[in-house]
C-alpha cells in the first residue's frame, strides 16, 4: 500500500514537472512531443502487440459473439466505470451530470450493468480525473506513449493512475478482483469498437503522427467541448488567411 501511495504522489509531482507552466487552452493547442524518439519505439512495440495478439482476438470476439451479448458486455464495462464519472462530476461542480450518473448507476446496478434499463436515453458526459485537472487549468503536459495502454498526455496518465487508485481504496476486495479480470475484456471490447479507426491509422504514411493527432484532438474535444472547437476553428481560420497573403 505504501508503495502504491508513493507511486501516486510521484506521478503528481511528475505531472507538474513535465507539464511546464502554461495553463491556457489557446496556447496548449500546440502539442509538445519532447519524447518522440522513445514514443515511436513504444508505439512500434504496441502496434506489433496489437496486430499479432489483440487485433486477432478482437476480430474473433466480434465474429463469434452475437452483437446483443457484446452490447451487454459493453454496458457492464461502462457501468463499472461510472463511479469515476460520479466522483469527478462532483469535483467539477457539475450537479446535473452527478445526479444523472448516480441515478443511472443505481438503476442499472439491478443487473450489474449488463442491461441498460434507461435504453441509453439519458446522456451522461464521461468524466475522469484528467478532465477534472483540466478544469483546474492544470496543463496537459507532453504527449507520450505508454506500453500496452497507448497514447496519453502526462495529465491524463496521472488522472488514470489516480482514478484507479481512488476507486480501489473505496471498493471491496471482490470488486477490485473483478476489475483486474475485466481489464483484458475491456481492452478487446474497445479494440473492436475502434477497429476501423486504428486500421486507418496503420495505413497512413506516418502512423505514429496520425495516432498522436487522433488521440489529442479527440481527448481535447471530450474535455473542453465547444471551447476547444472554437479555438481549433479560429486557429484554422488564421492559418487559412496566412495562405491568402
Amino acid at each position: 500500500m505504501k508503495k502504491i501511495k508513493f507511486a501516486f504522489s510521484y506521478s503528481l509531482i511528475l505531472l507538474f514537472v513535465l507539464s511546464g507552466c502554461t495553463n491556457n487552452l489557446t496556447i496548449s493547442a500546440e502539442s509538445t512531443d519532447p519524447f518522440e524518439v522513445l514514443n515511436r519505439q513504444i508505439f512500434s512495440f504496441n502496434k506489433t502487440l496489437d496486430q499479432n495478439i489483440v487485433s486477432p482476438i478482437s476480430a474473433s470476439y466480434v465474429k463469434t459473439i452475437p452483437h446483443s451479448i457484446r452490447k451487454n458486455v459493453s454496458n457492464h464495462l461502462e457501468w463499472m466505470d461510472k463511479p469515476s464519472t460520479i466522483v469527478n462530476s462532483a469535483l467539477q461542480m457539475d450537479l446535473e451530470n452527478t445526479i444523472l450518473a448516480s441515478a443511472k448507476f443505481m438503476l442499472n446496478g439491478l443487473s450489474l450493468g449488463f442491461y441498460d434499463f434507461d435504453n441509453n436515453e439519458t446522456k451522461i458526459k464521461k468524466k475522469d480525473l484528467g478532465s477534472t485537472l483540466a478544469k483546474l487549468n492544470v496543463p496537459e503536459g507532453p504527449f507520450f506513449m505508454v506500453p500496452l495502454l497507448g497514447p496519453k498526455t502526462v495529465r491524463d496518465f496521472t488522472g488514470t493512475l489516480s482514478d484507479r487508485q481512488s476507486l480501489s481504496n473505496i471498493s471491496s476486495n471482490s470488486v477490485n478482483k473483478l476489475n483486474l479480470v475485466e481489464i483484458p475484456i475491456n481492452l478487446v471490447d474497445k479494440r473492436s469498437k475502434l477497429s476501423k479507426s486504428i486500421e486507418n491509422i496503420y495505413k497512413s504514411p506516418d502512423p505514429y503522427t496520425k495516432m498522436k493527432s487522433y488521440y489529442i484532438q479527440n481527448r481535447r474535444k471530450n474535455v473542453y467541448g465547444d471551447e476547444y472547437l472554437e479555438v481549433k476553428n479560429k486557429k484554422l481560420d488564421i492559418e487559412f488567411e496566412k495562405l491568402l497573403q
